[in-house]
């Protein structure tokens, strides 16, 4: 597959998280979670249905979540290409932050 795109609501996560590591734990550690962040959505990619990845219908049809470290990717698959809605830490209340509508804006 290899094909993915990253929702609005995911960039600003993202950089949110990048903020927040680069003030509290410096730039090395920055470079190091990002390149596994970048990795994650790589391994999505490639394959969507990889063994760590879990099915979140729960949350809404389709939904699934990867960990990476303390957060998740949160994805779907559509027209072949995995779509990231959110990336959320681990403590999140993931209902009040995931819905369809993270794919719409």
């Amino acid at each position: 597959m290899s094909s993915f795109i990253l929702s609005p609501f995911a960039e600003e996560d993202l950089e949110a998280i990048y903020t927040y590591t680069v003030l509290n734990h410096g730039l090395d550690q920055l470079d190091i979670y990002a390149a596994q962040i970048d990795a994650a959505i790589e391994e999505i990619a490639e394959d969507p249905m990889r063994p760590r990845s879990r099915a979140r219908d729960d949350l809404f049809t389709g939904c699934r979540f990867y960990p990476v470290e303390h957060h998740f990717l949160v994805y779907r698959v559509k027209h072949g290409c995995v779509e990231v809605g959110r990336v959320l830490h681990e403590a999140m209340n993931f209902p009040a932050h995931v819905s369809e509508e993270i794919f719409s804006q």
